[in-house]
């Protein structure tokens, strides 16, 4: 009986974390994805290779 109840309320605080994340605002993005110079997919925080300066 107590593993049931364990389980259950398990449960409950799952789906309850699941609904928190999806009603939180997300986080801005800090730089675009793609470079708008050349239009290639930019990985981590430096700039392009392609040199332009964005």
């Amino acid at each position: 009986m107590i593993l049931i109840k364990a389980s259950i309320l398990f449960l409950l605080f799952m789906v309850g974390i699941a609904i928190w994340g999806r009603f939180r605002k997300p986080k801005p993005r800090k730089a675009a994805r793609f470079c708008p110079a050349c239009g290639r997919p930019r990985i981590g925080k430096d700039r392009c290779a392609c040199g332009a300066k964005t």
